[in-house]
């Protein structure tokens, strides 16, 4: 006889015996069986409300998923920046310097700042705002030619209150993306008037505004223009000497400064030796790549008799670049008015630039020869 059937048969002879002994144990074996099925079961229940898939993947048992990247390079200056808006349709706004006119505001937030004379020796800019929006911008002025010529690189969306009828021409026949005060009014512009200061230096937008009425008007609002190519700043070298730039556009009231900062790798900048700062922020404007653009200009009328200036902006000629406290001799060249002005060094290679703000200073050839470099 086997071991289980000597227990078998010792386990019959007792029940034999001792039936009270018998019943307790059979007790005992139900409610073991009965409390392991209820103790699995309430396991089984909090597995599944604690332990669900998302908890395996919580800091609980394992690392937490590096999130996506939010941010992008931008095109239009290279800096990172939110991908909603980072290839967004440039927009250009026209921007008066005039003494009253100071300070302005908006111009910080802009990639790219032109200035050039209009008339009178009176510089006037033309802002290109893309990833950052700027809720008062101003204030605005009329366009002129040349400036049509330069936001055609970037088929802009143009903001301006009026112009001369040469630019007011070309506007329809090129199909330029207009956003004009004149056809907008109170829907993207406003005027803030103030004791002293001339009407003409009190006109507002918003970019907010003038890209929601380019989006109702149907029009593509993602960018599609050249990009300049961009330097990675972990691996530039900043100088450390100094390093100051002067322009003198015409009267003492236009001349530009910019005195290189090598902490912050960008030329703080001054208009008739005081820092030229935003209205808004009070920051000082500090672009960190600047170019200065010889350029030939003529003075002539308009089929209305207006005076106005015209820039020889296609073809090619003088150029500085300057980044990092660093100055290049350069050749800026355009070939056709929708082509990207580009900028190449001594060697005929094209220069690369760090990312951040650009400002170009367009100057005629007797101003480029008397900038001053120290």
């Amino acid at each position: 006889m086997n071991k289980v059937a000597a227990i078998n048969a010792t386990d019959k002879k007792i029940i034999a015996r001792n039936p009270k002994m018998a019943r307790k144990k059979i007790f005992v074996v139900l409610f073991a069986i009965v409390f392991g099925s209820a103790l699995g079961a309430a396991g089984y229940v909090a597995y599944k409300q604690y332990f669900k898939k998302e908890s395996f993947e919580s800091n609980l048992f394992f690392a937490k998923k590096t999130p996506k990247p939010t941010t992008t390079a931008n095109p239009l200056d290279g800096t990172q920046a939110e991908q909603e808006t980072a290839n967004r349709h440039p927009l250009a706004v026209i921007i008066e310097n005039h003494s009253q006119a100071r300070p302005q505001i908006g111009l910080d937030k802009a990639s790219i700042v032109y200035e050039a004379i209009s008339e009178g020796g009176i510089t006037r800019f033309m802002a290109i705002y893309g990833p950052k929006d700027a809720e008062k911008v101003g204030p605005v002025r009329s366009m002129r030619t040349f400036f049509l010529d330069w936001a055609a690189e970037y088929n802009a969306f143009l903001a301006h209150v009026g112009g001369n009828i040469d630019a007011l021409d070309r506007i329809p026949r090129e199909g330029s993306l207009d956003l004009d005060q004149f056809a907008l009014d109170d829907k993207a512009y406003w005027r803030e008037l103030e004791a002293g200061k001339a009407i003409e230096h009190t006109m507002y937008t918003n970019t907010v505004k003038l890209y929601e009425i380019a989006k109702s008007k149907g029009w593509d609002m993602n960018g599609d223009f050249t990009a300049f190519n961009f330097l990675d700043p972990k691996k530039f070298i900043v100088s450390s000497l100094p390093q100051s730039i002067t322009i003198d556009f015409s009267s003492y009231s236009y001349k530009v400064n910019y005195q290189f900062d090598p902490i912050n790798n960008n030329y703080p900048r001054t208009l008739s030796d005081s820092p030229h700062k935003d209205r808004s922020t009070g920051n000082q404007l500090s672009p960190v790549n600047i170019i200065i653009q010889s350029v030939n200009r003529k003075e002539g009328l308009t089929r209305i008799n207006e005076n106005s200036w015209t820039m020889e902006t296609i073809g090619e000629g003088k150029a500085y670049v300057f980044y990092g406290g660093k100055k290049i001799d350069a050749t800026w060249k355009k070939a056709n008015l929708k082509d990207r002005t580009k900028f190449y060094d001594s060697q005929g290679e094209e220069i690369e630039f760090l990312p951040g703000q650009f400002w170009y200073e367009i100057v005629p050839p007797d101003v480029f020869d008397k900038i001053k470099i120290e």
